[in-house]
């Protein structure tokens, strides 16, 4: 399975729920979705955080790709949000390629502990920034390999060079 990891774009400075991307924000998550499309990739699932701004930014992308696919609420990626129930939902999917829309700190401890089986690795995820876990296979823990994350810097020559 291929899990991508996005952190929502930048949103108002007054972080609640009902906070909204920024416009500065909506254009940093549709330069995602234009890497992503330079890149191929193929989602089978859009799930996302509860929050407006990752609504938003699930929104976008699901546009700029074109997609007709679904965007699933999942609590789990809500803040405060619990690593153990959105490894257990990863288990219990069966899709191939899975974007997962959420805040940190969670992205992060995710992550960290699909790659290194603890939380407490030093992975920290910028506002729109992308990441790529590979999944080979579920045994009791579910383990993965990070792939690649591509922070907004280098999303923006990607479009470039695609131009």
């Amino acid at each position: 399975m291929d899990l991508y990891f996005l952190r929502h774009g930048e949103a108002e400075p007054l972080y609640s729920d009902d906070s909204v991307l920024t416009s500065t924000g909506i254009a940093s998550i549709k330069n995602i979705a234009l890497a992503m499309k330079a890149l191929d990739i193929k989602l089978d699932q859009i799930l996302c955080s509860d929050f407006q701004r990752a609504k938003e930014t699930a929104a976008i992308i699901r546009e700029v790709l074109q997609t007709d696919l679904e965007i699933g609420s999942c609590m789990p990626l809500t803040p405060p949000g619990d690593s153990d129930d959105l490894i257990q939902i990863l288990k219990d999917t069966h899709k191939l390629s899975v974007l997962m829309v959420g805040h940190e700190p969670l992205i992060s401890r995710t992550i960290s502990r699909l790659v290194s089986g603890n939380e407490q690795s030093l992975i920290t995820i910028k506002k729109g920034s992308l990441v790529k876990v590979f999944i080979a296979e579920y045994t009791r823990h579910i383990r993965g390999s990070l792939e690649w994350i591509l922070p907004p810097n280098v999303i923006m020559k990607i479009i470039r060079t695609n131009a």
